[in-house]
């Protein structure tokens, strides 16, 4: 059985400022290149003219395994097509 990596990004959150507008929190998970881990990026605009970055990353069966053991589990059954 071939196992594929990891692929493609997704915004988990982000935090608007009321009165300009302008983005200045935003948590993204992402993929790396070569799909054997996963990259949380922190991204902080909150103070004026400076942008910080904060990256943890981690193997893609770390993930997983982390999910399994701390998330909540919801099982659902549906016909094979």
């Amino acid at each position: 059985m071939r196992v594929h990596g990891a692929t493609g990004t997704m915004m988990l959150m982000s935090e608007t400022d009321g009165t300009s507008g302008r983005e200045i929190r935003a948590m993204r998970l992402e993929a790396s290149v070569d799909g054997n881990t996963v990259v949380l990026t922190d991204i902080d605009r909150t103070t004026p003219g400076i942008r910080r970055e904060r990256r943890y990353r981690m193997t893609v069966a770390a993930f997983i395994a982390s999910m399994c053991a701390d998330g909540t589990q919801s099982t659902a059954e549906f016909p094979d097509r």
